[in-house]
């Protein structure tokens, strides 16, 4: 019989525990009962999970200008603060790259992943996933 691990037991554990069964609102740091080592500056992002999309481009002229104009769009939105980091997975699935996106809701967050050029071509789509994280806010992203 395999036992839990801790992480296991409080990621179970954590939406019931800090109320997450009403979604929060954006931003919000959940009420964290005494006894708790929760970091105070919680605060919601929404992870872009880049996956392969529904028209891939082979290596072409074609993939490596829409490649420049995807780097381009990712540091625009780093820039603004809008991604907080992004960056590529390396292992050669079907799941490409990552973003953490600061946005006031999901589908504000859907739509700014949206209009990255690979994803508006098709190359890519994206997954979209709340999460709760320390505050980001004092990252710094150098190019």
């Amino acid at each position: 019989m395999k036992v839990p691990s801790l992480f296991g037991i409080l990621m179970l554990a954590a939406p019931a525990v800090l109320g997450a069964q009403q979604p929060p609102a954006p931003n919000a740091t959940p009420a964290v009962p005494s006894g708790f080592e929760i970091p105070k500056d919680m605060t919601t992002y929404y992870v872009a999970i880049y996956v392969k999309g529904p028209k891939p481009l082979g290596e072409s002229a074609e993939h490596t200008a829409l490649t420049r104009d995807h780097l381009k769009y990712i540091r625009r939105m780093i820039e603004e603060k809008k991604y907080m980091f992004a960056g590529p997975l390396l292992d050669g699935g079907d799941k490409q790259g990552i973003a953490v996106v600061a946005a006031a809701s999901e589908e504000a967050a859907r739509r700014i992943a949206e209009s990255d050029p690979a994803i508006a071509a098709g190359h890519m789509a994206v997954e979209m996933h709340p999460a709760m994280l320390p505050s980001l806010a004092s990252l710094v992203v150098k190019y």
